[in-house]
């Protein structure tokens, strides 16, 4: 992915606009929206939404591009929107860190490659050094009004707790290592030197063939279920035993159980820190989510419709009438 890609992944993950007000009336034919005083020149987003959004190779037509534009102009309004209040409140981009990001973009494109491209897309550097600039000032305004952590009392994280009380039920875990070869002769010669006494994970890190086995095997804690089904053996076996050779789709195993942990609930003092930050995530969202919808509220937006519409649309509207 191109860093300045990136760039877009907070602000296009935002909801819809339905809450904007909406004026009425027409815009001119080279404007596509108008967000309180600030435009959006359809030639502007056009060249955006065919940079960001449209796959290479790929056609979108009909309906379906009709979609995919309203759905993106929608997250450019929210941006403006963004702007627009980070400039009411004060917050700026300075020059250094609009450098560091230019330089972050440069770094995609060596030698002449960063003024090339924006060449071939017809954009002089300015004009990309201010789009730049607004991207980066939107995710500032939405990093500042993320800061205001919400309050979370410990009644409300001892009610989650009651609540949720499934999800604190640990089951039984095993810390295990394996041997895992292609041949079952091999294994089958491996089982006899450790029963011999070699030690297993000198073993594992020179005849396995396990990612693992550069950790002497080791799987690490699992249960039940996370691993095939050849791996729940170990559960039936005694902590230290080393198990016959075990054949599966991966090749012939062995495994040797090094620990056992039994199931438990984990209590509200161990689980409250995890609770807490799942509540204040939960909070922090609905927090930002109200405070978005007031801004979008408030925002006055006029749209040119006709605009928006693919020319297969238009060719229907036009056989139609």
């Amino acid at each position: 992915m191109r860093r300045y890609d990136s760039l877009f992944i907070l602000l296009f993950s935002l909801g819809s606009l339905c809450a904007c007000g909406e004026w009425s009336g027409d815009l001119p034919d080279h404007t596509l929206a108008r967000i309180n005083d600030a435009e959006i020149p359809v030639a502007e987003f056009n060249r955006e939404f065919k940079e960001l959004i449209l796959e290479p190779e790929k056609e979108v037509s009909g309906t379906d591009l009709e979609r995919l534009k309203r759905s993106y102009l929608d997250h450019v309004i929210e941006r403006k929107i963004l702007v627009q209040e980070a400039r009411r409140l004060g917050i700026k981009i300075s020059e250094k860190e609009l450098n560091q990001a230019l330089l972050e973009i440069r770094k995609d494109y060596p030698g002449e490659g960063f003024r090339e491209r924006l060449g071939q897309k017809g954009v002089s550097l300015e004009e990309w050094k201010h789009w730049l600039e607004e991207k980066l000032l939107a995710e500032k305004m939405m990093r500042s009004a993320h800061s205001q952590r919400p309050t979370i009392s410990k009644q409300e994280t001892l009610q989650f707790y009651e609540a949720h009380r499934p999800l604190f039920q640990r089951q039984e875990r095993v810390r295990a290592r394996q041997i895992v070869v292609s041949d079952g002769e091999e294994a089958i010669q491996l089982l006899k030197r450790l029963k011999k006494g070699e030690r297993f994970d000198k073993l594992a890190r020179d005849k396995s063939l396990g990612p693992e086995k550069v950790n002497g095997g080791d799987l690490g804690y699992f249960s039940r279920g996370e691993k095939p089904p050849e791996f729940d053996h170990v559960f039936a076996m005694e902590r230290g035993a080393v198990s016959e050779v075990i054949k599966s789709p991966y090749g012939y195993h062995i495994f040797k159980l090094e620990e056992r942990l039994g199931s438990r609930e984990i209590p509200f003092e161990e689980a409250k820190p995890q609770i807490l930050q799942e509540l204040l995530q939960k909070k922090s969202r609905e927090q930002f989510d109200l405070w978005l919808k007031g801004l979008k509220e408030k925002a006055k937006v006029r749209i040119n419709e006709k605009l928006l519409k693919s020319r297969n649309e238009e060719r229907r509207d036009h056989e139609g009438s």
